[in-house]
């Protein structure tokens, strides 16, 4: 793995590659940089943002097909749009009856869609200046708004009179479709399957229920269990939409399957593993484990690690949360669960072990690999190419995952440098 030279920029939350990997956008207080990917040396366009006072820019985001860029001040109420072709154009939004709490682009590039305080309204807003903006009441802004995967339709949760709906949309004309009214005390998310037949809805931490309806607004499933607890904190789906995986708060993953919409198995994260399993424990170099995580926490150097290979049985780390009965807002539950690019792999992070990542075979659903790291996981991602998982720990390290090749890491050459996310 290559690093690159450093660079300045504002807010790690605030450089973006762009969807084709040609361009990334950065960043640095009023000013939008925007480098070439392969050569970061190489500038292609700066732009100067007029929002007076810090924090200055607070979102960036990629029209989906790379030619223009959105940046937000939601302290000034503002909203910009710039274009890569033309470094002349730009378009500002500016919502003249409430204040704009979140921009988002829809799938066309075309148009930016932005939500209102208070929840008063969604609205849409055309790059052609001749079309007519558009108003969508009752969304509400908590919950990400949803694209069909081929980004003909949106599905955004909206509630009226006391009940939660799901409204789905034509992208071409934003005409409403269908509106399907679900059973949930306080829809928390929804979300598309990726063959587009399907959009699974989840209820708010405090309820476990799970809706899954069809295009039609057929409702398929409500699923809720007899022992029912606390809810789900995040879900995926398999790439052939034949699997849904929801991560809960209690801890355990439940595998949906597309035929009964009914649990097939649930997956545990136990505090011991036996069998055949890889138990990787990341240790600092010449020291045991438990000095490691003594000498990580006394020292603000760069510390070098190396991955061990423990035999099973092995112990796993927990910890106790501070408030459990705060569900959304402590640190319990599944807080990561995502299925490689072949469907065959799961990976999960349990908050009750925060520094244990966990890959899950999907054929036989058994752990393959857990891996132990001196501190809590920041970020995971796979590969979508090839059954690799990268993941990062808030240090001067990458690491990553390869099956049937184990664990690797890479040093940032700098060691001021923390990643906390990929």
């Amino acid at each position: 793995m290559e690093f690159t030279d450093l660079y300045k920029q504002s807010n790690s939350q605030l450089v973006r590659f762009s969807p084709d990997g040609k361009l990334i956008a950065v960043a640095v207080e009023h000013r939008l940089i925007v480098r070439d990917a392969e050569t970061p040396k190489r500038i292609h366009r700066v732009y100067s943002c007029s929002y007076e006072a810090a924090p200055y820019i607070q979102e960036i985001s990629w029209s989906p097909d790379s030619q223009f860029l959105l940046t937000a001040s939601y302290a000034m109420d503002r909203v910009d749009v710039w274009s890569l072709e033309d470094e002349g154009w730009r378009c500002s939004i500016h919502d003249e009856v409430s204040r704009v709490e979140k921009a988002l682009w829809a799938p066309d590039s075309r148009h930016v869609m932005t939500f209102s305080e208070l929840d008063l309204r969604l609205s849409i807003w055309s790059l052609h200046g001749r079309d007519e903006r558009r108003y969508i009441q009752y969304p509400k802004s908590n919950v990400p708004v949803a694209f069909h995967p081929r980004g003909t339709y949106m599905a955004l949760a909206q509630r009226h009179d006391y009940h939660d709906y799901i409204a789905i949309y034509a992208t071409d004309g934003w005409e409403l479709i269908k509106e399907i009214e679900v059973a949930t005390v306080d829809l928390a998310g929804i979300m598309w399957s990726p063959d587009g037949l399907h959009i699974v809805a989840w209820d708010t931490a405090s309820s476990f229920c799970v809706v899954v309806v069809n295009v039609a607004g057929v409702v398929k499933r409500l699923y809720q269990p007899e022992d029912e607890g606390l809810g789900i904190r995040t879900c995926a789906w398999s790439p052939t939409a034949e699997l849904l995986a929801l991560g809960g708060y209690d801890r355990k993953i439940r595998i949906i399957n597309h035929l009964t919409w009914r649990p097939t198995t649930t997956l545990t994260h136990r505090t011991h593993v036996n069998g055949e399993v890889d138990v990787f424990n990341e240790v600092e170099v010449g020291q045991s484990l438990t000095q490691a995580s003594q000498a990580v926490l006394a020292s603000k150097q760069r510390v070098h690690t190396r991955f061990d290979l423990e035999s099973t049985p092995a112990s796993i780390k927990t910890v106790i949360p501070q408030d459990i009965h705060r569900a959304a807002e402590a640190k319990i539950g599944v807080s990561f669960v995502e299925f490689n690019f072949e469907g065959t792999l799961l990976a999960s992070v349990n908050e009750s072990m925060p520094n244990a990542l966990w890959v899950w075979r999907v054929a036989d659903m058994r752990p393959i690999t857990v891996i132990q790291m001196i501190r809590p996981i920041r970020t995971c991602t796979w590969s979508p190419a090839e059954s690799v998982l990268a993941f990062v720990t808030g240090t001067a390290t990458v690491y990553v995952w390869k099956q049937d090749q184990g664990c690797h890491l890479f040093e940032i050459p700098t060691a001021t440098v923390n990643v906390s996310s990929l």
